[in-house]
């Protein structure tokens, strides 16, 4: 149940962004994401963990209207990882097609 509670949360954060900034009048029917993870430690980290753990917030774009469907046909990506001040994760979404 905690899980599920965190994912949703996830999922409506990302929501609250997407209405937050504005969508567009209909969704990406292309896009890329770029996921920037910033650490302000050097720990090791799997950029696969890293991945999965972002599934609730794509969906949430999907959900807002933002991106038409997240599968591969519709989505691209691009995983970056640095060092920075504070713990951070930062999308972007730009539509391609």
């Amino acid at each position: 149940m905690q899980l599920y509670r965190a994912k949703r949360q996830a999922k409506d954060e990302a929501m609250a962004l997407v209405y937050e900034h504005g969508r567009p009048g209909t969704p990406y029917e292309a896009a890329h994401i770029t996921i920037t993870w910033v650490a302000k430690d050097k720990r090791r980290r799997d950029p696969d963990n890293l991945f999965a753990s972002m599934k609730p917030y794509i969906d949430g774009l999907v959900e807002a209207g933002l991106i038409e469907d997240d599968s591969a046909m519709h989505v691209s990506y691009t995983l970056k990882y640095e060092l920075g001040e504070a713990n951070n994760t930062i999308v972007d979404v730009e539509e391609t097609g």
